[in-house]
């Protein structure tokens, strides 16, 4: 640590990281700002990854799950970062999986190809899974990946995407540069938040991109997950939770400036932030400035909101448990719909096991025949589902409800007496 001479008491500026073991780090120092003036203000305890499926119940590290606030720039972020070769050098989310997600990427590539492309364009995603959002451009449209998951990104080849299995840094942007050429375009979905040196990142997106050229961003947004207590969202993949005011803070110090910003419905409520350089001219819209004065309205530059949250989540547990107990009084069978991410931390958080949920089901072919991190709870093919329904399905899956509750099978699954036990924003059965 550096002692700096403070008046009648010296200041601690602690030093970037720590190391607590091979696999995990103590963050001192905030990802947009490098401010040491960080405030924890939500414990979820230790758990597993939230993606570290297992092929048979056994022991697995935990890690902590700590959030703070950045009391200079207010960005919030993890504490604590894990080895994001443990994370993600085997990965078992495919967004092509998700009909939902299919849907939003096919709109999201048309709408990034009317605005920003013209003639023999270049488009770049970084962390592009199995390359569904890719596959959407027209032919005309080069595109690469680059994803650091070796099996997703083996997917993506076979969809006819080139992928790197790289991890997006400075060192991979000037290599793309070098060999491909500047990006038009260089998309991120729902992966800045999973980068720890956001710096890197952006030293890498100003090699690569073009002088007129847009980096397109998709985040969870902090809004959605502070005001609709999705506390699930918070997970070891994730490091950072972005404001439209902290995507600012960090695309200033690279000469670049947030020009748009599009709320999203998908994930439960994300932004698609537009970010240029400064010498491209273009002024930020409204929507920009209107964010940036509703994050200041809910209370997002100070402690008292997110003090707020964390007594909302715990007050969910609380609830979330008492019903389960209530209704294992039963003779019911309760279960798990979707083994997602999210669904894993509130598993973990409330405690909850396969002395609860018989099983989870779930979509997507890697997760079935596995268990969940840490509470180990089997997840079956729907068909499981379908076949014997049970009494109680818990909606893990909660961001996906309007799609899943239309579908027939579902619709016959509650016209049958069957119900949805929804978990967020809060209790309630459905």
């Amino acid at each position: 640590m550096t002692f700096v001479p403070g008046g009648d008491a010296d200041i601690v500026i602690p030093v970037v990281y720590t190391a607590m073991s091979a696999n995990v780090t103590v963050r001192h120092r905030c990802r947009v700002c490098d401010s040491h003036r960080l405030y924890s203000f939500l414990d979820l305890g230790e758990m597993p990854p939230a993606n570290a499926f297992l092929d048979k119940p056994s022991g697995q590290e935990s890690f902590p799950l700590e959030a703070v606030v950045c009391e200079d720039c207010d960005h919030v972020q993890l504490r604590h970062t894990v080895d994001p070769e443990l994370l993600f050098g085997e990965y078992h989310y495919f967004s092509s999986a998700s009909a939902p997600m299919s849907e939003h990427f096919d709109a999201y590539a048309d709408a990034v190809d009317d605005r920003y492309l013209d003639t023999d364009p270049f488009v770049v995603e970084i962390g592009s899974n199995d390359g569904v959002l890719l596959s959407q451009f027209p032919d005309r449209v080069g595109v690469l990946g680059v994803e650091p998951a070796a099996n997703v990104a083996e997917a993506a080849r076979e969809r006819g995407v080139e992928t790197l299995v790289e991890f997006f840094g400075s060192d991979v942007g000037a290599r793309i540069r070098d060999n491909y050429g500047r990006a038009d375009a260089i998309l991120a979905n729902n992966v800045v938040g999973h980068i720890d040196d956001l710096h890197g990142l952006m030293t890498g997106v100003d090699t690569l991109l073009a002088s007129q050229g847009v980096f397109v961003v998709e985040v969870p947004y902090l809004v959605d997950t502070v005001a609709n207590n999705q506390f699930d969202q918070i997970y070891h993949e994730h490091l950072s939770y972005f404001s439209v005011r902290s995507f600012q803070r960090l695309a200033e110090q690279f000469d670049m400036r947030v020009v748009d910003v599009e709320r999203q419905s998908v994930h439960g409520g994300t932004i698609r932030v537009h970010i240029q350089r400064q010498a491209a001219g273009r002024s930020p819209t409204r929507m920009v400035r209107d964010l940036e004065t509703l994050e200041l309205a809910l209370g997002l530059d100070g402690r008292e909101a997110y003090d707020e949250f964390a007594h909302r989540v715990d007050r969910t547990r609380t609830g979330i448990t008492k019903l389960f107990d209530r209704l294992k009084t039963g003779d019911v069978t309760i279960v798990g719909y979707g083994a997602t991410a999210k669904g894993n931390v509130l598993l973990n958080y409330c405690d909850i096991g396969p002395e609860t949920l018989a099983y989870i089901l779930d979509t997507t072919p890697a997760k079935q025949g596995t268990y969940s991190p840490g509470m180990h709870v089997p997840v079956r093919e729907p068909a499981v589902f379908y076949e014997d329904p049970p009494e109680y399905a818990v909606l893990l899956a909660w961001n996906y409800r309007d799609a899943i509750l239309r579908n027939e099978a579902e619709r016959e699954f509650r016209k049958a007496g069957g119900q949805f036990v929804l978990p967020i924003p809060a209790v309630d059965i459905i």
